[in-house]
């Protein structure tokens, strides 16, 4: 079992029992983060002492221009983020990435360089970096560099750890909740989405329940936070009969009662299981009491 399938079991059991599965992936950002900072700091003894520059150059030559980093990695040595580079310019394209990187390191210098002259003489930051019995030191302009690079990339690990462990624990939950319940499997549709040509508007789902009559119920899964409109909203997207979440807002829920879609509300809610297979009976879907 992988780091993250650990995460997700982790979350999975948190959501069943009523309790606020945040802190799983908090855990994930910060350790996928350490991780990076350290495999980091190793790449800039390695490029200290191979490099006699004492201008910045050394960190242009090594993390900005050099083939042994991909575009993405590129970019947030650049101090930017290689989602925010598609958002600006449509596209996000090797050469693109290293244009906007080099860019963007020339902006950095220049502003850390002003920055440097403006500081009080009383304020130093020295980055010191030991590895392996070599230790290497960073300057105020190298450590404000190196300080840039680590904040951009734990708010990229934030951002995209949200959005993936949300959709990853989509399926593993109600793949929990029906076998808790006893749903047959001929009864649960839990295949990856495939999109039906015959529709103009054929939006994916995370998973389908066949009622006893052989009706196929869809169903939609959001983590999201209390009141947040976009919760109720996809319902209306995705054509959804049943709505679980993690918390709805009272708002949210009349939305819900509005359009008939049955609706399962996780946090704090130690009856999740109970409540799911009122639904279930109330839409003649099988499950064993």
């Amino acid at each position: 079992m992988t780091f993250e399938d650990d995460v997700i079991k982790n979350t999975v059991n948190k959501l069943m029992k009523g309790e606020d599965y945040r802190d799983e992936v908090i855990n994930a950002i910060n350790a996928k983060f350490f991780d990076f900072t350290l495999s980091f700091f190793k790449k800039i003894v390695e490029a200290k002492m191979n490099d006699k520059l004492i201008t910045l150059e050394w960190y242009r030559k090594y993390f900005i221009t050099s083939d042994r980093f991909s575009p993405d990695e590129v970019a947030v040595f650049a101090g930017m983020n290689k989602k925010t580079i598609t958002n600006i310019y449509g596209t996000a394209s090797k050469n693109l990435v290293l244009d906007v990187a080099n860019n963007n390191f020339d902006y950095l210098n220049s502003l850390v360089a002003e920055l440097e002259k403006d500081v009080s003489n009383d304020l130093n930051i020295n980055i010191k970096i030991s590895y392996k019995e070599i230790t290497v030191n960073l300057s105020l302009e190298e450590s404000l560099l190196v300080i840039n690079a680590l904040a951009t990339k734990k708010l990229q690990i934030r951002g995209g750890a949200w959005s993936s462990i949300g959709k990853k624990v989509e399926k593993p939950l109600l793949d929990e909740l029906c076998k808790s319940a006893g749903v047959p499997k001929k009864n649960i549709d839990n295949k990856p989405f495939h999109k039906d040509k015959k529709k103009a508007f054929d939006r994916e789902v995370d998973y389908k329940l066949k009622s006893s009559d052989g009706k196929v119920y869809r169903i939609e899964v959001k983590l999201m936070g209390k009141g947040n409109p976009e919760s109720a909203d996809a319902t209306i997207a995705r054509d959804s009969d049943i709505f679980v979440a993690d918390t709805l807002s009272e708002q949210n829920k009349n939305q819900l009662k509005a359009r008939r879609v049955e609706y399962l509300v996780l946090k704090d809610n130690k009856h999740s299981l109970d409540d799911f297979k009122k639904i279930l009976k109330r839409l003649k879907i099988p499950f064993s009491v």
